[in-house]
Parts: structure tokens; sequence; C-alpha cells
């Protein structure tokens, strides 16, 4: 398939595309006599697990090495020291994914208290205003219909 293909069928820009492959994010690809790139169903694949771990977090550099272990060859075109993924391939990529489930598990608790303490604070401004509290709707989440639709029966 061809970049266009590669870019629509992944949900990223051409221009995404190619960024990945200067990144070296993903395989340099085949061409055709006439220059257009050529990508394959693995390639498609490759550009959407880099797509999920962007969205988890990950920095192009972990991704970068994440590739490195289960898809690209070496610089020096030999193929990847594990292309069966067991054993050391395995424990890294398990290592780069805890390791990221903690800072995510940090980043949530921090915000969680950060929220508290800003409630504290609103909490006493109404106190010294004599304000009511926002009603209950305004301070959770929004629920679905269907849970509306229970509450009012």
């Amino acid at each position: 398939m061809r970049i266009g293909e590669l870019a629509k069928r992944s949900g990223v820009s051409v221009q995404a595309v190619r960024f990945y492959e200067r990144r070296r994010l993903i395989r340099t690809p085949r061409r055709t006599p006439a220059g257009y790139r050529i990508y394959s169903e693995k390639d498609l694949e490759s550009v959407r697990v880099i797509k999920k771990m962007q969205r988890f977090g990950f920095k192009l550099a972990e991704i970068r090495r994440v590739m490195q272990l289960w898809i690209l060859p070496s610089d020096t075109g030999a193929p990847s020291p594990y292309d069966d993924c067991t054993g050391q391939c395995l424990r890294e990529g398990l290592k780069l994914g805890e390791k990221k489930l903690q800072a995510m598990n940090e980043q949530i608790s921090s915000s969680i208290q950060l929220r508290d303490e800003l409630q504290e604070a609103l909490s006493k401004i109404r106190a010294l205003l004599k304000a009511p509290p926002p009603h209950k709707a305004q301070s959770e989440r929004p629920k679905s219909p269907g849970s509306t639709a229970i509450a009012a029966s």
C-alpha cells in the first residue's frame, strides 16, 4: 500500500508517517521504480502501535526502543535479534510498560490530591461568603442518559 492508504487506515497524517520514518520508529519502506513508498500490513500495525503508545504517554525514545525490540531490523540491515521476542525482549518491554504505568498512577494520585485541595479551598471561600454549595450535578461527572431516567422514576 502507498503512504496515503497507510495514513488513512492507521488514522494518522501522511506527514506523521514520514515523521515516524525519519525518527526511525518504522522501517524504511521499499520504493517502486517511480519512487513511491510501499508499505505492508506489518507497517500498518507498527503505526497503530506507535499511535497507541503515544496515547499512553510514551516518549519517542521509548517508542523507538519498543519498536526495535519487536519489529525493526538493526541498523546493519540484519534482522532484529529479538524476532522470536522471548526472554530479554519480553522482560525489557514489561519493564518499560510497568515504569509508564507507575508514572501514570503517580500522576493520577497527584491530580486527586490537587483536586481535593482545591475543593477544600473553595469550601472555605464559600463559608466565608456564606454561599450555598453548588448543586451536586455540577461537581460530579456527567451521568449517562440512562442513569438520569432511573433516578427520575
